[in-house]
């Protein structure tokens, strides 16, 4: 990634540059809320797993910051509201995830519509119907079996710990390409604070 946006800061003025950076960040979130909801059958998220990613994403809201160098933090708190709020729907209880999916129900058409990154809501049956099927709870494994027939999500394998992928991976990978930006000094310093920031969150 640091390759690519090497090769596109060649090509833009500095003026361009946060709108480079702040484009990097979406495209960021809409992957963030990719694993959160369309990850595929074998994701499911205990709590513990839920805090860890609340983690991720006050890293990488951290990140894109730079404390102070990078994007406003406005700008940052505006783009990760949906993932946060995503993270937040995986910590209520399964019942009261039904509840707010029985009530959306109510209200929508009878033809689904996909939803994307962009167009999805918090509180729509879309995204309330994928946050119980990628939670792992036995009330919510019951009720997607009762309803809609889908495996329980306590039927999916978990992956051994010693098989686990590394927290961070496309941090390090990042990290040894080695990567130097074309920007102007304050450019520059914003990258250094940032690639700091991806080198400690590499050696967590």
């Amino acid at each position: 990634m640091l390759q690519v946006l090497d090769q596109v800061c060649d090509l833009i003025v500095d003026v361009l540059r946060d709108r480079v950076v702040l484009r990097v960040f979406q495209a960021c979130m809409e992957g963030f809320i990719w694993v959160l909801l369309d990850g595929g059958p074998s994701r499911a998220f205990l709590e513990t797993d839920v805090n860890l990613m609340k983690d991720d994403l006050a890293m990488l809201k951290d990140l894109f910051i730079a404390e102070g160098q990078g994007l406003p933090s406005d700008v940052i708190e505006k783009e990760a509201k949906l993932a946060q709020q995503i993270l937040d729907l995986y910590v209520l209880k399964a019942d009261t995830i039904i509840d707010l999916l029985m009530k959306a129900s109510e209200h929508m058409s009878h033809h689904l519509e996909p939803a994307t990154a962009r167009r999805r809501n918090v509180h729509d049956v879309h995204t309330l119907l994928r946050v119980l099927c990628h939670k792992k709870d036995n009330g919510a494994s019951t009720f997607l079996k009762i309803q809609y027939h889908l495996p329980r999500s306590s039927d999916y394998d978990d992956v051994p710990v010693k098989d686990a992928p590394s927290k961070v991976p496309i941090f390090s990978d990042m990290l040894n390409r080695g990567a130097s930006f074309n920007w102007s000094e304050t450019g520059q310093q914003s990258f250094r604070i940032m690639k700091k920031k991806l080198q400690e969150a590499s050696w967590q």
